[in-house]
């Protein structure tokens, strides 16, 4: 009974809030006038781009007035691009037409915004520098990509019939660079909130460091906390796990789960 007792005062310390379901439905539109060189599969991912963009612009407002950012001490344009990194967005609606003389596709996109993920996720993506290092870098990777296909519609107007096969060839080779990086992202993202789950569930005080490495693996960092001989304190070593630390003791067992190498939040 003492043991359960102490489990639970120890999840009610380390838990964050729960938060009640919030889930907010974004949308946006954006019409493309095709060229005459454009296919609908062209002019589909095209389209895509800028009413993904949009859509994400909404997302980063929407974020920043609902949940706790600004404890995360974020800029207007970083949590835009975290939140490029961390929601999916679909195709909900497409229009083919004929106006005014071309032929244009109107798309309406949406992304789903759980606030309480979307919290877990900035809270992890803000505990790991590399993490952060990593999502900019294919962020800048992303805009480069995008601004080598306008560059690529801008030939394509231009050029005569019989060169724009290999123009096409080389847009959709941009295309799958585009949603190859977006994948990596996703992915990155997933790999560091599974974890931080894992370890709010599985990780119990008095475990052993040998029990931790065999669930979570190694750390990404380990630091030793030790005041001295003089003053006899010595507090064990901290693991480091994205968002979350795990503290042992001298004996090397589970004392804390914590949100710095202290374990004392």
């Amino acid at each position: 009974m003492r043991a359960l007792s102490f489990i639970t005062l120890l999840a009610t310390l380390v838990l964050p809030p729960i938060v009640s379901a919030q889930v907010q439905t974004l949308t946006a539109t954006h019409t493309y006038i095709m060229g005459d060189n454009d296919s609908r599969n062209d002019a589909r991912q095209l389209c895509f781009l800028e009413a993904k963009r949009k859509v994400l612009e909404k997302a980063g407002v929407y974020i920043e007035s609902v949940s706790e950012v600004k404890d995360f001490q974020l800029t207007k344009d970083k949590i835009t691009s975290f939140a490029a990194a961390i929601l999916r967005v679909e195709i909900v609606k497409e229009n083919f037409a004929f106006d005014n003389g071309h032929n244009t596709l109107t798309l309406t996109v949406k992304s789903d915004v759980d606030v309480g993920e979307v919290q877990k996720q900035l809270s992890a993506i803000v505990a790991d520098k590399s993490l952060q290092g990593r999502i900019a870098e294919q962020q800048q990777q992303i805009r480069q990509l995008e601004q080598q296909v306008q560059a690529l519609n801008s030939r394509l107007s231009v050029v005569p019939v019989s060169s724009t096969g290999e123009l096409r060839k080389e847009r959709n080779v941009v295309f799958g660079n585009i949603e190859e990086l977006e994948n990596k992202k996703l992915a990155a993202i997933k790999a560091i909130t599974e974890k931080t789950d894992i370890i709010r569930r599985y990780i119990l005080a008095r475990m052993t460091k040998k029990e931790v490495e065999g669930i979570l693996g190694n750390p990404r960092a380990r630091i030793h906390i030790q005041l001295g001989k003089a003053y006899g304190f010595d507090f064990g070593d901290s693991w480091n796990y994205g968002e979350l630390w795990i503290c042992f003791d001298p004996s090397d067992l589970v004392r804390g789960i914590g949100t710095d190498h202290q374990c004392n939040q």
